[in-house]
């Protein structure tokens, strides 16, 4: 993708391949959230998740794109996702104990 838009390597087209390759990276925490649920594994993918609804609201702010608001949405909607489950493991953790 950044081949398509960047004709040279050249450092904003290394941040755009950056971005790319940390968003890829988020995604593939969450998949091992989900695979291996425990704590550490649950609390990286919330604070990840936290960090890149920060990233992608700032994003947006300063570039009103489609693709920017899609990412925006999609990354909230994990950081709900991965708040409900560690606040699910929480409560089964209290309730066995």
């Amino acid at each position: 993708m950044t081949t398509r838009l960047y004709a040279d390597l050249t450092v904003p087209a290394l941040w755009f391949a950056g971005t790319g390759l940390g968003l890829f990276a988020v995604g593939l925490l969450n998949l091992l959230a989900l695979r291996e649920p425990t704590g550490l594994g649950r609390g990286l993918a919330l604070a990840t998740n936290v960090m890149t609804t920060i990233f992608m609201t700032l994003l947006y702010w300063l570039h009103q794109a489609g693709q920017v608001l899609f990412g925006l949405v999609l990354f909230a909607i994990l950081t709900l996702c991965a708040l409900a489950a560690v606040a699910g493991a929480r409560s089964e953790a209290e309730a066995r104990a």
